[in-house]
Order: C-alpha cells, then structure tokens, then sequence
C-alpha cells in the first residue's frame, strides 16, 4: 500500500460513518487497528505519525458526541486529510543550483547538444519554457518493484535481477535477441528485442538490470517484448515513480527526456504565479512550480489529478479573458449611435408573404438595440439551416440604411454572393435601395464604376466576396458588415472588411449552430443571438437510411418527384482523399443517371471544375434547364432551391453529421415535402450504424451538433484555426462545462475590477505571450 492509498482508506471510514454504516461504538476502534496496521507506512514520512496520532485523538470520543456534533467531525475529517495529501502527496521542483533565463536555447541544457536539440525543436521544443508545456501523452506506475513470481498476465511491472542467459536468433528479416533474467527467488523472465541490434552494447551476462514492460505468459513461460531497462549496480539507483511517457520522435529516448526534463522543470521556480493567489487558494489550485513537477514527476497520482485540474482551470481562464479583453476594446471604441425610427422596416415585414417567428422577432429586436449604442455592434447570429437568418440580416441592413449608412454583406462563394444579390435586389428595390454585386469575375470597368459609386455614397448595400476586401474598395460611410458563415473567413479577412469603416457594426452569421455554453467559449468576444424556432408552415424533412441495395427503390420514389416538377441532388464524398477517384465514381454515376433519368437532364459538379464552371452550373440547375445535379462537393450552404425535394447522400457514414446536416438543409426550403436518402456503404460498423440513425431521428441542428461533437471531438468539429480555438490539452470543452462559466466568471470579475490588469501584471503577459497576436491584430 502505498501513502495515497492509505489516505483513501482512511476517507472510506469516514464515508462510512457518514452514511451510518459503522456504529460509532466501533468506529474508533476500527480506524485505530487501520493505523495501527500501516504504521509502516506513516513512519516513513517525517512528522506524520504525531499529525496521525492528533487525527485519532479527535475521534476518540465519537461515541459519546451528539449526532450533530459527530457528523461535524466527520466533515471536518475530511478537511483534514486534504491538508495530509496536500503536505505530503505534492511536490515541488528542487531548488535551483543558478540562475538560467527560461528562453535559454535547449541546446545549452545538460544531455541535449546540437544533435538532440535539431530533434526536439521539431516537436516545438525551443528553450527551457517549452519543456514546462511539452507535456506526457501518459504515465507508468513504476512505483513498486515485485518479483517475477507475483506478476500476472497482461500486469505492467517493474522487475529486478540478473541477466543469466543470452541467444540471438535470425528469422527473415527479424533479427531477436533474447536475455535471460533471474530475480532473487530463483524465478526467471525472458526478455525479448526484435531488430534493436544496439541493446547488445548495454546488456552482458552477469549484469544487475531493472527491467519494465507488460509480462506474458506464453506456454507457460514468462516473457517481455521490448521492455524498458536500466543497469544497475543496487537496488538504491533504480528509478521508480509515477514515470511520465513523452510523444516522442525517432533518435529521442524516454529516459533521455526525462533526465533532461528533471533539469529544465527546476526553472519552474523562476516563473512568477500568473494565476491570482485568490483564486488559487479559492479552488485549492496548486501554484506553478508545483503544477509543472505535477504534470511531468508526480508525486502521487492525487498530486497529478490537482495538476491538471490547475491546468485545466489554467487553460480556460487564460482563454476566456483573451476573449474578453478583445471585446472590452471593441467596446472602448467609438461607433456610431444610430437613428432608427423603424418605419422601413416595418412596410418591410409588411411587404413579406410570410409571419417572422417569435424568435426572429426577439434576435432582430437584440439586433437593432445594439445599433442604436455609440459602441460598435459585434454580434453572432446563430440559427439552424432554413430558420430564417436572411431576412433578419435584411431587417438590420434597412434600418442601417435609414439612418443615412451604407452595407456590406460578405459572402463564402460567387454562387451565394449572386442569388444574395438577386434576393435583396428584389426586396429592396421598392423602398429606393441601391444594391449592386462584386465578384473577382467582375468586368474591369464595371469594378471601376462600383467603386467610384461607393466612395461618392451612390451604393447602399455592396454584396460580395473576397473582392470586397481589396485595398482600392472603399466606402464613403459604412455603418454595417454582414459576415455570412463567417467560420469559413480567416481572422485577417474579417478585420480586413472591418477595417474599410470607422468601427461599424457587425453582425456574423453562422448556420452551423453549437450549445450556448460552447458559443460563449469559443465566441466569448461577441453578443450571441440564436433563431430557436422554424418558420410556421415548413414541413420536417423526412430522413430515411438505407444499404446500397435499395437504390432502385429510391430511383422509383424520385422518378414521382420529378413528375410533380422538382428537384433532386446527388452527393458523393471524397473517396480516400483521392480527387480522381473521387471524380471517376462520380462522373461513372452520373452516366448511370443520366441515362436513367434522361428526359429530366442531369448536371455534374466536381472539385476539378474551375469556379466560373461551377457557377455556370449551379446558375443552369436553379433555373431548371436540368433537374438532377451530382455533385462531388458539398453544395453550397445557403444555396436556396425552393423545388429541390430530394437529396441523396451516397457513402453518408464518410460524412461528419454536422456536413450531413448542412446538406440535408439543401431541400426543404419551401412548404412541400422533402426527403433525405442516406445510402449506407455495406461494411458499415455498428457505431457508425447508431451514429447516423442519431442523425435521421432528429432535425434540429443543435441536437445534431452535440451527437457530431461527442463523436468527432471539438478539433474535427470546429476547424480550430479558422475558430480561434486553442488546442486544449486538459479542458474538455463538452464535460467541463461548470469550469468554464466558474472561469469566465473569474475572468469578468477580473477585469471589472482592473480593465487594464495593472495589478496583475504578470497574468496580462502570459494572456499577451499565448494568444498576443490575435489581441494585437485586433489592437491594430
């Protein structure tokens, strides 16, 4: 037993007074013959055995407490014991011998060189602070050594002996040194290498080796396959532990990092405490030196679970006031406080064939709240595919325009940017608001007079793509920015189009919806509104899964749809990343339809295509000159095809849900009714199997989005980079929910009381050293 283990016996009495399943009669005299028992084992650590011996005097007495009093006590025993890990469970670095600066190059640093440094820069490991944060992908216990006798079958264990045996053998290609080792009872382990010729100039017979690896038991012979070792002279030389394994490369060694991490990690000392004492001591966190020897040389492992609760606690709270500083500047700016009357917009949901829902009304309302503020609106809008996003961003775009500003909505794709156009043009057009288009198709000398229009504030509205963030595109008074599925812009394009105006407002969009709690995480410097409702009327599109041998079926079910005049797409994934494999499935199948269902016209869409021929195709399918489309890409999300009915997913299981999802939101867009085929590959694993009948059971995106994020982990989900999300190595942004409002939290609380940080000077230049780039372009 070792001293953690102890402790946690001595917590189960306690449990077990708590819940009353031990009288109090013989609650003392249990807990006594326990200590008295493993006496072993708290005489080995100085000054235990009286803090013990006082534990027990406030428990002598029990049986004769009142109730309330007795559970008093056993409560407070808990407290007691915490204080007991926390003095004796954790460790800090050895004091430091001199002074080095953390930002020394590795290969200064004992046992690395110019040779082993050339390696580890390539894991990002530069100077003394990147050792602090290279961190182990596990741990062995190789706390306890045992004889070769006591271990089992599958056990990982620290074994020590003799090496009495040798023989090299040559099977094809496989050269196998196999050692023989004797331990002290006479039990012997064979120790097997396979192509490691370089273990011959460490091990001899006659040598004293520590041995550690998973044993086996092979015709009733004990064996390790490449196992950890190290020749000793006794037993006082051997390194047990909690022993952390590194993500290494080829040419580095564990035992070579370790020695050389047991040197850097004492620069931990030299680090000053970022995170505020009151916070550290409000949670129980541990300081940073003793984080640091937590996560890499832990004491125990209750001193490595409190190192990553403090760095987990680290990486959040570090994230969340990054977040929030970059709105707090956002909101020291200057904007411009808008007159809105609100009688443009009002003949405009007049004018509309349709109801807004509820809660179109209610995001558009947060909407126009934010406008009316002299500090710039920087606001997200989620909604699910087809609730109705548009129309709220058309709301936004008129009253920006009656308050005398010009627009900007900033689309993914040509083909989103021209129906945009084609549908505010309409809608605007009655209420005197020019609107125009800017592709990087656009004529020469068309481009020349949108851009002589806007400077002179003759254009009310520029819709477009990545043209509108060229240098010689400027407005003469721009009060709004609409950022359509703004995750697929990088950070510089959308401060780009910002930066045309002087600080307008913003309002994102995004038809990728996520719980609100992760909104705030990843999205923690805008305003969030969510569209919760679907437009009345709208009929759920029915999601149906099916093998690949039900095509025929479904060939018979779209020839109807067809009939009744609509439409039906095609999909198919990207097969083994290969763009002409992907290209020879998809244009073998569209022969297969095109000759099936060759009096509706069949279109295709491939990735080869240039984006002027996907435009062209796109445009002749909304325009019905043909009524299937296959397509090998993902269709455009916020494509709007009220006709379409049909879409069929081939090889769906090679989708993520939320993809799956965004296409689904392809059909649907009108009151009739749509279906959804997936078609299933035939060696479809039974998760899979579950994760995309999750998928068919339910429509709405955000239910969609937790089943997709559960599944794939936020780092696939999210596209981190685009997202600004940092590459959490203990938080789990789905279960650590609780930790992430308790940060946020701290952080608001923070910055209420020093905007600037200056007390906390230290804190503000780790937030500047990890996530400075992002602030400073902002800054700029």
């Amino acid at each position: 037993m070792f001293l953690e283990d102890f402790f946690k016996e001595l917590e189960k009495y306690l449990k077990r007074g708590l819940n009353k399943e031990i009288s109090w009669n013989t609650f003392f005299p249990e807990i006594y013959r326990f200590c008295e028992n493993n006496i072993n084992i708290i005489e080995k650590e100085k000054g235990l055995k009286e803090k013990i011996g006082s534990f027990l005097a406030y428990y002598k007495p029990i049986n004769k407490l009142s109730e309330e009093r007795r559970i008093r006590r056993i409560k407070e025993g808990f407290n007691l014991i915490e204080k007991l890990k926390n003095i004796y469970l954790i460790d800090t670095p050895a004091a430091l011998h001199k002074e080095l600066p953390l930002k020394t190059d590795i290969k200064f640093i004992k046992g690395v060189g110019k040779k082993r440094a050339t390696l580890m820069r390539e894991l990002g490991i530069n100077n003394i602070e990147d050792t602090f944060y290279f961190f182990p992908r596990e741990y062995e216990d190789r706390r306890e050594i045992k004889s070769i006798l006591d271990c089992y079958h599958g056990q990982n264990c620290l074994i020590v002996g003799n090496i009495v045996n040798y023989e090299e053998k040559k099977v094809g290609t496989l050269r196998i040194l196999s050692y023989v080792l004797e331990d002290k009872n006479n039990s012997i382990i064979i120790l097997t290498w396979f192509n490691q010729e370089y273990i011959k100039k460490f091990l001899n017979i006659g040598m004293k080796v520590a041995v550690y690896g998973t044993l086996e038991i092979d015709f009733g012979r004990k064996q390790m396959k490449n196992p950890d070792f190290q020749v000793i002279t006794s037993i006082d030389e051997i390194k047990t532990g909690i022993m952390p394994i590194y993500p290494l490369k080829k040419g580095l060694y564990q035992n070579t990092m370790r020695n050389i991490f047991s040197e850097t990690i004492q620069y931990a000392n030299n680090v000053k405490e970022f995170i505020p004492e009151k916070l550290l001591k409000k949670y129980k966190f541990l300081n940073f030196p003793s984080r640091i020897k937590g996560i890499h040389f832990p004491k125990s492992f209750y001193h490595l679970k409190k190192a990553k609760d403090t760095l987990r606690y680290e990486e959040i709270f570090l994230f969340e006031l990054s977040v929030l500083i970059q709105k707090l500047k956002i909101q020291l700016k200057k904007g411009f406080s808008k007159k809105i009357n609100g009688e443009l917009s009002k003949k405009f949901m007049e004018s509309l064939p349709f109801k807004l829902t509820n809660s179109q009304i209610k995001v558009f309302e947060e909407i126009r709240e934010d406008m009316k503020k002299d500090v710039p609106m920087n606001r997200l809008l989620q909604g699910d595919v087809g609730s109705g996003k548009t129309v709220v961003s058309e709301l936004a775009l008129i009253d920006n325009f009656e308050s005398g500003f010009q627009g900007a909505v900033m689309v993914p794709t040509s083909v989103l940017a021209k129906q945009q156009y084609k549908r505010l043009k309409k809608d605007f057009e009655k209420f005197g608001i020019n609107v125009e288009i800017l592709l990087g198709e656009t004529k020469k000398s068309k481009k020349i007079e949108i851009k002589e229009n806007l400077i002179k504030n003759k254009i009310d509205i520029l819709i477009g793509t990545h043209a509108l963030i060229q240098d010689d595109v400027e407005f003469k008074k721009l009060g709004l920015v609409v950022i359509d599925e703004q995750h697929r812009f990088g950070v510089k394009q959308r401060l780009a189009l910002i930066s045309k105006g002087k600080m307008p407002d913003i309002l994102f969009m995004t038809a990728t919806p996520i719980p609100r709690t992760l909104a705030m995480t990843l999205y923690g410097d805008l305003d969030v509104s969510i569209i919760t409702e679907m437009p009345a009327g709208r009929k759920k599109i029915k999601t149906l899964l099916l093998k690949e041998n039900k095509v025929n079926e479904i060939y018979k079910f779209i020839d109807k749809e067809l009939e009744s005049g609509n439409q039906a797409f095609f999909v198919y994934p990207l097969i083994d990343e290969s763009e002409v494999m992907e290209l020879k499935a998809a244009t073998e199948m569209y022969d297969i339809l095109k000759e099936r269902f060759r009096e509706y016209g069949v279109g295709l869409l491939h990735g080869k295509m240039t984006p002027l021929e996907k435009n062209d195709i796109m445009e002749k399918f909304i325009n019905k000159e043909f009524r299937i489309l296959v397509s090998t890409t993902v269709i455009e999300v916020g494509m709007d095809i009220p006709d379409a009915t049909i879409m069929v997913i081939e090889h769906a299981d090679r989708f993520g849900l939320s993809q799956l999802h965004q296409l689904r939101g392809r059909v649907g867009r009108s009151k009739k009714q749509a279906y959804c085929f997936l078609i299933m590959s035939q060696n479809v694993s039974a998760e899979t199997k579950e994760k995309l009948r999750l998928f068919a059971n339910t429509t709405n995106g955000f239910e969609v989005s937790e089943i997709d994020l559960k599944w794939r982990g936020p780092g696939k989900f999210f596209g981190t980079e685009q997202h600004g999300l940092p590459d959490f190595r203990f938080l789990d942004i789905l279960k650590d929910t609780e930790l992430i409002e308790k940060a946020r939290k701290d952080a608001l609380e923070i910055l209420k009381e020093d905007p600037e940080l200056k007390k906390y000077k230290t804190l503000k230049y780790e937030i500047y050293r990890r996530y400075g780039k992002k602030l400073r372009m902002l800054e700029a």
